[in-house]
């Protein structure tokens, strides 16, 4: 018989509440079988209110006042609103402008003429990507068109590491500068045969297993750039370098991804630095409500279509903003983010703001410093859209390039659907096109199958119910982040399939594949045609 559990005393808990804040948390920290109810119990016996002490405390708003005499920005550091951070420095009364801000005015009332006026705090004209790069290549500013030499936070190897594996060790290093910053997956790579696949394999284990890498994914683990967001291996304001194209995505999180040719890898393994020409940005606005069975999937492919092309964004960095990617989770931000790929970005980047912050802090293993640009950031262009009037869209067929709404194909009898891939596998995605197949069967005219995007989102879904219904359904799972198994999902001459994947990441084989979001995705196979999710979708 266990011993009695010993009730913390009122200073204790006091005590507990100042360092972890929540019931929750105190119970994690307490363990032995306390719950968050029983603490909850404890504190109001002890006369202890839920929230005695604030999120934020006076001294933390004070400083970052002073530091930016701006709502916005201040907010943005903490990852909150505007109106949030103001409404904190109501509540303690902290009304006078900051007095670097008054002499800052001041110098710029008396310049003489002639003089060049002293810039303002937050005046500068630096993008996101140039503020990343200058910090890592320990620089106050770059300029579009410079090179720079920079260290990277994240090297990602990759999917085919064994050729580069080999091509490193024949230079004559022994080890990598810093294994602790190269995440190395096997999931992706190729081989002729099974016999193959077993010796590139045996390779980079070893290999990984010699260099001592924490951040090494064995084959099942999920697609790189999914687990390396999921597992905090990069955060908001550092800088990735790969071979990957899907890395892109983590401009979701508020970092930045950009790609470097295989053939560079192994130098930056043994050398830890690597030299980018500066490229321009663009900036997006996507502003308004989004209409009802319309997704992030839908509004890119919308953006795309209305930029006419993929010339205005090749080579280019894309900074999203606006109140519609604020209501976006980072699910759909990564899908955004992963839409920079087939029109040849050279990255995507997401703000980082509340919804970040949420999602980033159970993950972060250190602080991190998100990077946000400068009030008067220079861009190659900006272009604003409005989601407000935007309907379900489909791209294709087999590109990226072609955008028409969904309405204009409906009827379109279709043979197959795939859900799933780094594009929209995620369990946001999946619980959408789930919401709109449970208690219900797949057309069987149409082949459905489900691609959780990593080993995470699978145990997620198993535990959520999610793949009993893909399941039920008549839909068959395929293992998490690996390879496509291309003799099942691909598609016959005459045949006509739907799917989620990006052209660049999923072979249809002879056929024709239309590219939609998972909503459309999970209507079509319903119906054996191509439908609009409107009606299938709830509010």
């Amino acid at each position: 018989m266990s011993p009695p559990r010993k009730i913390p005393t009122r200073g204790e808990l006091l005590r507990l509440q100042k360092l972890y804040r929540t019931d929750k948390k105190i119970a994690e920290v307490l363990g032995n079988g306390v719950t968050e109810h029983l603490v909850g119990y404890w504190r109001r016996k002890k006369g202890i209110a839920r929230h005695s002490f604030p999120k934020f405390s006076e001294k933390e708003i004070r400083e970052l006042w002073d530091r930016f005499g701006d709502d916005f920005r201040a907010g943005m550091e903490i990852g909150i609103s505007k109106a949030a951070f103001y409404n904190w420095r109501r509540r303690y009364k902290i009304t006078k402008k900051p007095e670097a801000l008054k002499l800052e005015q001041l110098s710029l009332e008396l310049h003489t003429p002639g003089e060049k006026p002293r810039r303002a705090v937050g005046g500068g004209h630096q993008t996101v990507t140039q503020k990343i790069l200058a910090l890592r290549a320990d620089r106050d500013s770059v300029s579009v068109g410079e090179e720079v030499k920079i260290e990277p936070d994240v090297v990602l190897a990759p999917a085919d590491s064994a050729p580069v594996v080999k091509k490193f060790l024949e230079s004559g290093t022994s080890y990598v500068w810093n294994p602790n910053r190269v995440v190395m997956p096997l999931d992706g790579s190729v081989a002729t045969t099974a016999g193959e696949a077993a010796e590139l394999h045996k390779t980079v284990r070893d290999f990984a297993r010699r260099q001592q890498m924490r951040s090494f994914f064995d084959v099942g683990e999920g697609s790189p750039p999914q687990v390396i967001v999921e597992k905090g291996l990069i955060l908001p304001g550092q800088l990735g370098v790969g071979c990957e194209s899907r890395a892109i995505s983590i401009g979701s999180i508020g970092a930045l991804a950009l790609s470097v040719p295989p053939d560079d890898i192994p130098c930056l393994w043994a050398d830890g630095r690597v030299t980018f020409a500066v490229p321009e940005s663009i900036r997006i606005f996507i502003e308004g409500r989004t209409p009802r069975g319309v997704f992030a999937r839908d509004i890119i492919h919308d953006i795309i279509a209305r930029l006419k092309g993929t010339d205005v964004v090749r080579g280019r960095i894309i900074e999203f903003y606006g109140i519609g990617v604020e209501r976006m989770s980072i699910s759909e931000r990564m899908t955004l983010c992963h839409a920079a790929i087939p029109v040849s970005a050279a990255a995507a980047f997401c703000a980082f703001d509340a919804t970040t912050r949420r999602y980033i802090n159970p993950r972060a293993r250190k602080g991190f410093a998100p990077m946000m640009a400068d009030r008067n950031a220079i861009y190659a262009d900006e272009y604003t859209f409005e989601t407000n009037k935007m309907k379900p869209t489909a791209s294709g067929p087999n590109s990226f390039d072609t955008v028409v709404p969904v309405e204009q194909l409906e009827s379109t009898p279709i043979q197959q659907v795939c859900i799933g891939g780094m594009a929209n596998g995620r369990f946001d995605d999946l619980k959408i096109a789930a919401d709109i197949l449970k208690g219900k069967r797949a057309n069987p005219e149409v082949r459905l199958f489900v691609h959780p995007v990593s080993r995470a989102v699978y145990l997620e879904s198993l535990k959520k119910g999610l793949l009993r219904v893909f399941i039920e359904a008549g839909g068959i799972v395929l293992n998490p982040g690996g390879p496509m198994a291309s003799q099942m999902t691909a598609l016959a001459g005459d045949e006509k399939g739907l799917t989620t994947h990006f052209e660049s990441s999923f072979d249809v084989g002879a056929g024709e594949c239309y590219q939609v979001s998972p909503a459309t995705a999970a209507a079509s196979a319903l119906t054996g045609q191509i439908t609009n999710p409107s009606g299938y979708v709830k509010v």
